[in-house]
């Protein structure tokens, strides 16, 4: 039975996915989402660099032709080539092998093949990311993540209100019956449903504690004058053996990532410097001025996606509040903390 009202916490990929499949199925429902940034996306955003007055993606979010849920939201991403990994010493880059499977572990799940384990790798991976000529190619962002996530708010009775966080809740048996925000506190009905799209540790804050580790992802910017041409032509490459994990080349913008980074301790200067020495190395350009550049660094981009967090995380959409469900990629067991395993947690809930 469809409710009257639906009230989301969190308007990332997961919350804005909830809504739009909710007035897909129940036209006629009322949704509000809050968000306490002033901006959509949760960690799949993009902002204008006020200096060098380009658009950047918080972080570059890359999607597999197999995510063909994510790929239908995300109408913008282009450029689709097939996976090639460079071995630090060596000039030709090769097609993604099993030889590269920590590089990929890493990139997926944001945690060491070795501790992903052989048996779960296979698992999700196959569930996901398919090794089929067609499916493995790949597309990345380019500073489009919210344009294309704003096209679901246009969605009619689809009411957002930013700056707006969730500080507790008060329930009433098997019921949560009030939601508390910094701006208001909202009594519900018994046609009223709750969703939390909120990030595990948020989730943990205001609902039920998690006990999850985390990985940090870092991601570096250079502002360059023209787009980088890296090796065959090649828009993205995948790198074994260097600091640098991925390189993302657009124009006046090269990107580059570093998944399962809680070990780094250099300092931004120092991580930049290091980096771009490496891309003068694949270049095989001399060390040259390093451009401009910006760190960003997200110390809980992602639960760590071992066996013991894996376990720890929910087997469905349903918590033991009768009008509260939970979506977000964490809430996705077996699968990767993911643009498409976002969306699938938020189809699921129907």
């Amino acid at each position: 039975m469809a409710r009257q009202a639906y009230h989301i916490i969190g308007a990332g990929v997961a919350g804005l996915s909830a809504a739009k499949f909710i007035k897909q199925k129940f036209p006629q429902a009322t949704i509000y989402l809050y968000e306490a940034a002033h901006h959509i996306g949760g960690r799949a955003y993009s902002f204008v660099d006020k200096d060098w007055q380009l658009s950047l993606d918080n972080a570059t979010h890359v999607l597999l032709k197999a995510n063909q849920n994510a790929w239908r939201v995300f109408h913008s991403f282009q450029e689709w080539q097939k996976i090639y990994f460079l071995e630090k010493g060596q000039t030709a880059p090769q097609p993604t092998k099993w030889k590269f499977r920590n590089e990929i572990a890493e990139a997926v799940f944001n945690t060491s093949f070795a501790e992903v384990g052989y048996k779960q790798w296979l698992n999700i991976a196959w569930q996901l990311f398919p090794f089929f000529p067609k499916q493995f190619l790949a597309a990345f962002s380019q500073g489009n993540l919210t344009k294309d996530l704003t096209q679901i708010l246009q969605l009619p009775d689809i009411h957002i209100n930013y700056g707006c966080k969730l500080l507790s809740i008060e329930q009433q048996g098997e019921l949560i019956s009030k939601l508390i925000f910094n701006q208001q506190s909202i009594t519900l009905t018994e046609n009223e449903q709750v969703i939390s799209a909120l990030d595990s540790y948020n989730y943990g804050k205001i609902f039920e504690p998690t006990h999850f580790e985390y990985n940090a992802i870092i991601n570096i910017y250079f502002h360059t004058s023209m787009a980088i041409t890296l090796p065959q032509g090649l828009h993205f490459i995948g790198l074994k053996g260097s600091l640098a994990q991925w390189v993302f080349s657009f124009p006046n913008i090269l990107a580059i990532t570093i998944s399962n980074a809680n070990a780094c301790s250099l300092s931004d200067e120092e991580l930049a410097r290091q980096i771009w020495a490496e891309i003068c190395v694949l270049r095989g350009r001399a060390a040259a001025f390093m451009p401009e550049y910006r760190v960003l660094r997200h110390k809980r981009a992602t639960i760590k996606q071992d066996k013991l967090n894996n376990a720890l995380r929910p087997s469905s959409a349903q918590t033991k509040w009768a009008n509260l469900q939970i979506c977000g990629d964490w809430t996705m067991k077996n699968y990767p903390c993911c643009i498409e395993s976002a969306i699938l947690s938020a189809r699921r809930l129907l």
